[in-house]
């Protein structure tokens, strides 16, 4: 039996920008109800073996807890605006992120340990743009609408401090959070 995970970013959520983000995804995005924390892919969706799950969960956490062992400061990502992604005549409308590179050199050491325990190289996590959905529309003019809307309130992008790193499992169709591999708390 397999397991669909990716790892990801979870983002203190009580600052300004994180309460915008989250009052446009009430809006504009349906799974907002079903996901309501802020969080950021890093390493995309992948299957692997209900019985490598406990490997692939120790072995992830020891190396995000070594990379960031004596980080006294969470890391934050910044955003630089607003772009769109079409597939299958849906369009999600996301935050572009720009990462330091301490958080990138971390995200390429667990890509790489996701990679890993896939057994089958077809369903293998493949290298992608991350980014952060604020919005699903079904159709142009709702796209539309929804963009103006984002252009307005996100002109003035910001970075939001990390919470955590997370691995997050897909159970009935709805994304959890199954382990918390590292936890920030947030600066002051």
């Amino acid at each position: 039996m397999q397991v669909k995970l990716f790892v990801g970013l979870t983002f203190h959520e009580d600052n300004s920008f994180a309460k915008k983000i989250q009052s446009y995804r009430g809006r504009f995005d349906e799974k907002s109800v079903s996901n309501p924390s802020v969080h950021m892919p890093i390493v995309p969706p992948f299957e692997v073996a209900i019985a490598e799950l406990d490997d692939l969960e120790e072995e992830i956490a020891d190396e995000a807890e070594n990379f960031f062992l004596g980080h006294a400061d969470a890391p934050r990502v910044r955003f630089t605006g607003v772009d769109v992604h079409t597939h299958a005549k849906k369009s999600l409308l996301f935050l572009n992120p720009e990462e330091g590179s301490d958080l990138l050199h971390c995200e390429e050491a667990l890509y790489a340990i996701c990679r890993e325990h896939v057994a089958d190289r077809e369903k293998r996590p493949k290298a992608d743009k991350k980014f952060l959905t604020i919005g699903r529309f079904p159709d142009a003019l709702a796209l539309h609408s929804g963009m103006s809307v984002a252009q307005i309130e996100f002109a003035d992008c910001t970075d939001l401090p990390v919470k955590g790193l997370c691995l997050f499992r897909k159970h009935q169709g709805i994304w959890y959070q199954q382990h918390d591999l590292v936890r920030f708390e947030e600066d002051l």
